[in-house]
């Protein structure tokens, strides 16, 4: 079974998928061999370990050899996160995408928002973006990729619900795979937007949104750790720097034996 049609069908299953995001090849390994059925990459993550900010600071290129490195030591399916496609011109960003069809990645996450701008991309011109992007990836031989089309309306400062459903629909409606709607915690406008879809909803977890049992409840078929874990390792790290500056007994950094296997084959 292809990993796009795997992936595909990690997202039909009773309980939801908690797909947890990598930012490098270690990282992914770390989370294959915890058992974990897919991963998915984090640019927040990806960003944060080369010291930069999100939003398409890092290359294409970049992203790209990345990934390449990840598929390297995992066999299990990956999306990747593309932020808004690395381009503002729309055959560029279907080129980038074809070319991580082609090194085995089993989906992506796409935004309507562009790297820095203030606003969404309009509705009819993203729908065209995923309308077009699904026609070139069944041409050349990619029908079952994943397309999960992220929406950022709810990390605007105002939006209306009736924006929320246009977007969800209009998305649908271009050939979409599934709806990321990061920012949305609302029981109740979950439980709607999941009952008018046919296609999987996904969220991403936030500290007071991180209930599993509960976002399954809610008709919820991907839930995504999204910057969370990147950043938890991070001030870890952050805790432990300070430590090796202010504290006089290092013993802590002893205390742990790495279990992940073939790291240094």
């Amino acid at each position: 079974m292809s990993h796009s049609r795997l992936f595909r069908e990690l997202h039909t299953q009773q309980q939801p998928l908690l797909i947890a995001n990598c930012w490098d090849p270690l990282s992914a390994l770390v989370l294959e061999q915890s058992g974990a059925p897919a991963v998915a990459t984090t640019s927040w993550g990806m960003s944060n370990h080369q010291g930069l900010v999100d939003g398409e600071k890092l290359t294409f290129e970049h992203i790209y050899n990345t990934v390449k490195a990840i598929l390297q030591v995992i066999t299990i399916p990956l999306s990747v996160d593309i932020e808004a496609g690395y381009s503002d011109n729309h055959n560029e960003i279907i080129t980038h995408v074809l070319a991580l069809a082609k090194l085995g990645v089993a989906g992506i996450n796409i935004e309507d928002k562009p790297s820095g701008k203030e606003s969404l991309r309009k509705t009819g011109e993203h729908q065209k973006l995923i309308r077009t992007l699904k026609a070139e990836l069944h041409k050349h031989g990619f029908a079952e990729f994943f397309v999960n089309a992220r929406c950022d309306l709810c990390l605007q400062s105002s939006w209306q619900k009736s924006q929320l459903y246009s977007r969800a629909k209009a998305y649908q409606g271009a050939g979409a795979d599934g709806f990321f709607i990061p920012g949305l915690t609302d029981p109740a406008m979950l439980v709607e937007l999941t009952e008018q879809l046919i296609i999987p909803v996904n969220v991403m977890l936030l500290a007071n949104f991180c209930d599993l049992e509960q976002l399954s409840e809610l008709g919820i078929q991907r839930i995504s750790t999204g910057n969370a874990l990147s950043d938890h390792l991070l001030t870890q790290l952050e805790s432990c720097a300070q430590a090796l500056t202010n504290t006089k007994n290092l013993s802590f950094l002893f205390e742990n034996n790495v279990q992940t296997r073939f790291i240094s084959a």
